[in-house]
């Protein structure tokens, strides 16, 4: 069962920027995960400090690793260092799916 997992997370003013690196690392070593099919962090066009969160994990189990891996906890941590003031994170399993646009 295909898990989804979106949400926000802002950043303190000004904080996007130098987070930028950080986001970037996390993903490409989340990539590695078993499991992990899409993992990315984008900013949001009208605000700079407000990072869009998008994930698809292969089950439930694969998520719960990520969740549990030193990696993930580490980054936890390293994100304090951006002032963080808001976090939503939520996740869907993905019964159905249909494309919308494009092949």
């Amino acid at each position: 069962m295909t898990i989804l997992v979106m949400g926000t997370i802002k950043l303190g003013e000004g904080e996007g920027a130098k987070a930028a690196k950080m986001l970037a690392d996390h993903v490409a070593t989340v990539l590695t995960e078993e499991g992990c099919e899409e993992y990315s962090f984008a900013f949001d066009a009208a605000d700079p400090d407000l990072v869009r969160v998008a994930e698809r994990w292969s089950s439930p189990e694969a998520l719960a690793a990520h969740g549990q891996a030193d990696h993930q906890k580490a980054f936890g941590r390293a994100l304090r260092a951006h002032a963080p003031a808001s976090m939503k994170i939520d996740a869907w399993d993905g019964q159905h799916s249909r494309n919308l646009i494009g092949g």
